[in-house]
């Protein structure tokens, strides 16, 4: 009778379990295997965001981090697309980027004036500082596609401004040539970065 008993006790153990536990320890094994995915996903994202210069700090960077740093922006940023040479990139605390394009990464925080750079600036009223700017002794400006406005002053002609009605940031291109920096504009060449 005990030998008897026993095997009962075996095959109990063998028996299916309740259908709601089994399916309970599933459902658990599947939210710990999504939970370790969007960890790891997570994780994946801030390692590439510690890739970039810290704020205040020019540093070296590849098109896939301004492709990325641009996907996380609040507003667009700009460049004037894929060129030889690096890119260095400089952020300020206050949310303006700056892309400069320089021959080589050794010359990363060099302080010269030869460089294309391009700096997008958020502000409120970005477009009434440009319209602004205009207006002051020495400002030109001109009507750019989709109501845009360019600025530059005569007397510092390396710098163009630009920006659009109802937006909140405005892009300034310095050229080291004021014509070459009017004809990136004009030319459409000064693009957000996508």
């Amino acid at each position: 009778m005990e030998i008897q008993q026993q095997g009962q006790a075996v095959d109990r153990a063998k028996a299916p379990k309740n259908p709601y536990v089994q399916l309970s320890a599933l459902l658990l094994v599947g939210l710990i295997a999504l939970l370790a995915s969007w960890f790891f996903m997570r994780g994946g994202n801030q390692t590439q965001s510690a890739a970039l210069p810290a704020v205040g700090k020019p540093g070296i960077v590849d098109e896939s981090q301004l492709h990325a740093l641009a996907a996380h922006s609040k507003f667009p940023l700009y460049w004037a697309g894929p060129k030889q040479g690096a890119y260095e990139l400089t952020r300020a605390q206050d949310g303006r980027v700056w892309v400069r394009y320089l021959e080589s990464a050794s010359q990363v925080g060099a302080r010269s004036a030869k460089y294309l750079t391009i700096g997008t600036y958020p502000s409120k009223h970005a477009f009434l500082a440009i319209r602004r700017a205009a207006e002051r002794p020495g400002g030109l400006s001109l009507q750019i596609p989709n109501g845009g406005l360019l600025v530059f002053n005569t007397n510092s002609p390396k710098s163009i401004h630009f920006g659009y009605p109802k937006t909140s940031y405005q892009v300034e291109v310095f050229d080291p040539s004021p014509q070459q920096a009017r004809t990136l504009v004009l030319g459409g060449k000064i693009t957000p970065i996508k």
